[in-house]
């Protein structure tokens, strides 16, 4: 590539390619070079020499180009470039006579190399930002922003047929009311079809009407003067075209006629295409599922009714969640969720008049006499009496102890358990398993979920310590612990099933280890649990005061008697996760400049005794629980969550997930712009948030690293029309101090509506495969292309942003005196006025 010094003569060089070798260069180089100094002319000329020297690499653009790379032979080498690079290659061969280093060069920085596109992007970001600053503009003066629009998946939402559906047009007469109109099919199956009219219909869902089959009749003996009577089941519009879902019911010659329309489209399925809409639907649907659920940050509670009574049964738990677990379990490792989900605080959550049943739990612990003691307070409990919300707050977050969690209540049914089949039945290599007697009995009395989210934070627990305490009043707070019972009901944590990410497996194996903490050089004894060549998983006797990220130094004596080759003393691991009661501890092999002698060992050991080994694999205690409980969460969950893709080195965001209901972001997005196939994201994407911030982040990030959290603030003024509206949008790393967000805060409650959530931002893993095989599968068998583009959808996800609605803890938060339950009210009913308006 031609030096930054010389690229103002590129014209220059761009017209003396083609006499690198030529007896004329030296006399038209003199007349184009005649104005420039002798030293610039010497630069010049040495350049060119250079980038007419053959050159021998070979070019591979796999990976480094926006484009398709397939091999190309050029004397006896085969290189790898795309449609562009080979134009350009062929191009420079003629100009420079050859493979020379200048034609090489030429290639590795075509248009659509992703390196020159990003420093493209970058230099006209950096150019933008400079225009902005010199001409004073602010964050009002912003001209409009055009439309980002995703695309926009409905967790849990399956398109289930019984039969393959071709994409068959043939002439059909409809006979409705006694009358009879000309149509034609759109797609035809054994059990239904889809019916084009060209003038609209009245006709309700549910009724019945006759179809002729004209087209067929006239090339079949079909026998069906009468018609065949079908019932519709959906109406839709698409511009000047309308159609009609029919299902085809019973009738004399039900069998007859289904005989013949399964051997007419077995015969012709390859003739004419097969509808795939369904089952892409429901791939691409389940795929975005697996990504979501393993990285799921709030913990589903199950609530199951008996005798009038809730009894909180099972917690969906994931690697992510599991802190929220763990921090509501009592000395006796017994879930306190029957105390923390009483009945009284279920019937309020049941009786708020907004789609969405929520609030904020406030909670902290209290340890003596080797007994764990738990205090917990709702929004609505503490709103009562300002005394008892100041006492609360300021104690409660003076305690390590303090969490501030979001508390979602969801209706479920037993019935939701089941997962329909995605595949046509005779195409199914194996069905969904139904679930067995126990499984049913587990999930038959399961009424309620209750969503628990930890939206507790450093800076929001500074702002909670502000709140005075009388300490004369302590004695108040007894009102909000949880007491002790000796009879808790038994809730158990159900692990999410999902592809297991692990780079290698672990083994079970016990055997004595000592650690050795190198600030103190004292030891401490202890035992593995399970290992792997990378890492091992390890319990000590007493509890350690490691935290992630340190290093500590291994000693295996038992090991070492049977391994005299290695030295199994001193070995660096690294701290990767410490449990609660910080006995046990996750292990990783530090990396260092000579190979690490445990690794070595373990490799070892592995090799010749994985027969004899135990894979650390757990079995679950009812299989087929955990995927009934999935199914509910997923049926009955209003969550939002937006993934990140991966193009090139850019990242996007182009798809969004919802739950069954409309989350409060998603009413907000469509405020703006309404669009039949997605959302626009521009609110909440504006000053280039997806590329600056989270792709950012999400490049340090590892599978296995802790979410990252961000808060976003939208403030909206006090009269607003829908489609009209100019929101204050910003992040929390917006604002230059938390005094500055706490003016903010208070201000957009004083003069509007303010709407906040907690954005979470982790790393995904691959693709879940094996999880939609059945599907892969069948659209490959049709158009390989399809299931090609959707599987590259699926690997290109490398990040998913999960929202939770804080909107309500926000304002005491920041010291309003606005009452939180009333502003949730509020807010919420005037949004849903706002969007019956008409998008102007």
């Amino acid at each position: 590539m031609t030096a930054e010094d010389l690229q103002e003569y590129v014209g220059v060089i761009d017209r003396m390619k083609s006499l690198l070798n030529s007896a004329e260069f030296d006399q038209v180089f003199g007349l184009l070079t005649s104005d420039i100094p002798k030293s610039k002319q010497f630069l010049l000329k040495m350049e060119l020499k250079r980038m007419a020297q053959p050159c021998n690499y070979f070019i591979d653009l796999r990976g480094h180009v926006d484009g398709d790379v397939k091999p190309y032979e050029y004397k006896g080498k085969t290189h790898y470039m795309d449609n562009n690079a080979i134009k350009v290659f062929e191009n420079g061969l003629k100009q420079y006579g050859g493979y020379t280093l200048g034609l090489y060069e030429e290639v590795r920085n075509t248009e659509n190399n992703f390196r020159v596109m990003h420093r493209k992007e970058t230099e006209e970001r950096v150019k933008n930002a400079l225009q902005q600053s010199a001409s004073g503009k602010n964050r009002e003066e912003e001209e409009n922003l055009s439309p980002q629009v995703a695309d926009v998946i409905s967790f849990g939402s399956y398109t289930t047929r019984r039969d393959e559906r071709m994409n068959y047009a043939i002439e059909v007469e409809i006979e409705l009311n006694k009358q009879r109109m000309t149509a034609s099919t759109s797609d035809l199956s054994v059990s239904g079809c889809k019916v084009k009219l060209t003038k609209p219909v009245k006709v309700n869902v549910g009724a019945e009407l006759k179809l002729y089959f004209t087209g067929l009749e006239q090339e079949f003996m079909l026998g069906l003067s009468d018609g065949v009577i079908y019932k519709v089941v959906d109406t839709e519009s698409q511009g000047q075209h309308h159609y009609l879902r029919l299902q085809r019911l019973q009738n004399n010659n039900e069998q007859q006629f289904a005989d013949f329309l399964q051997k007419f489209i077995t015969g012709n399925k390859r003739r004419y295409k097969v509808n795939l809409d369904s089952v892409c639907h429901s791939m691409r649907t389940k795929g975005y599922e697996q990504f979501y659920l393993p990285r799921l940050g709030s913990l589903p509670v199950f609530i199951a009714v008996k005798d009038g009574q809730p009894m909180p049964m099972f917690a969906l738990t994931t690697e992510y969640n599991r802190a929220i677990w763990h921090y509501f379990l009592d000395e006796q490792h017994q879930a306190i969720f029957d105390s923390l989900l009483s009945v009284k605080r279920l019937k309020q959550l049941l009786q708020q008049s907004s789609e969405e049943k929520s609030t904020i739990l406030y909670c902290f612990t209290h340890a003596a006499k080797g007994k764990l003691f738990f205090y917990s307070a709702t929004s609505e409990e503490l709103a009562a009496s300002e005394q008892l919300k100041e006492l609360f707050l300021g104690f409660g977050a003076s305690k390590p102890s303090w969490r501030v969690l979001h508390c979602n209540l969801l209706r479920t049914a037993a019935t939701m358990a089941e997962m329909p089949a995605t595949v046509p039945e005779q195409y199914m290599v194996k069905k969904p398993a139904s679930q067995v007697p126990l499984i049913k009995g587990l999930l038959q009395d399961l009424r309620y979920i209750v969503n628990l989210t930890d939206i507790s934070s450093t800076n929001s627990t500074f702002w909670y310590q502000s709140y005075q305490v009388n300490q004369e009043h302590l004695k108040l707070l007894a009102q909000f612990g949880h007491k002790k019972r000796p009879d808790i009901p038994s809730c158990e944590a159900i692990p999410v099933q999902y592809v297991n990410l692990r780079s290698e497996s672990r083994y079970l194996y016990k055997t004595a280890v000592m650690v050795k903490d190198p600030h103190s050089q004292t030891e401490l004894s202890g035992h593995s649990r399970d290992f792997s060549s990378k890492g091992l998983q390890l319990e000590t006797a007493l509890p350690v005061r490691f935290n992630k990220g340190d290093i500590v130094q291994l000693r295996l004596p038992d090991m070492q008697k049977i391994s005299p080759r290695h030295s199994l003393s001193e070995l660096p691991y690294e701290v990767m996760a410490v449990s609660k009661s910080h006995t046990i501890m996750n292990l990783r092999a530090a990396e260092t400049d000579e190979p690490h002698v445990g690794r070595l060992f373990f490799q070892q050991l592995i090799q010749n005794n994985r027969a004899k080994l135990t894979p650390a694999e757990e079995s679950p205690k009812y299989p087929g629980l955990a995927a009934g409980l999935r199914n509910m969460y997923l049926n009955s969950q209003n969550s939002f969550a937006l993934f990140l893709h991966r193009k090139g080195i850019r990242y996007e965001i182009n798809t969004v997930a919802k739950g069954g209901g409309n989350s409060c972001l998603y009413q907000l997005l469509n405020l703006q712009h309404q669009h039949s196939n997605g959302v626009d994201l521009n609110m909440i994407l504006r000053n280039n948030a997806a590329s600056l911030q989270f792709a950012q982040q999400l490049k340090q990030m590892k599978r296995f690293d802790n979410a990252r959290s961000y808060e976003l603030f939208i403030a909206l003024p006090a009269g607003i029309t829908a489609g009209n509206i100019e929101p204050d949008c910003r992040y929390d790393y917006e604002f230059s101090s938390e005094q500055k967000k706490q003016q903010f805060v208070l201000d957009a409650l004083q003069q509007g509506s303010l709407f906040c959530f907690r954005l979470t931002l982790s790393r995904t893993g691959r693709p879940d495969t094996d999880y939609i095989a059945a599907e892969m599968n069948y659209i490959s068998a049709y158009a390989i292309h399809k299931a090609k583009q959707l599987e590259e959808e699926l690997w290109s996800v490398a990040g998913v942003i999960d929202v939770i609605d804080i909107s309500e803890e926000v304002p005491w938060r920041y010291g309003a005196a606005a009452n939180p339950v009333n502003h949730k009210v509020q807010q919420q009913q005037k949004l849903t006025l706002q969007l019956k308006q008409p998008v102007t």
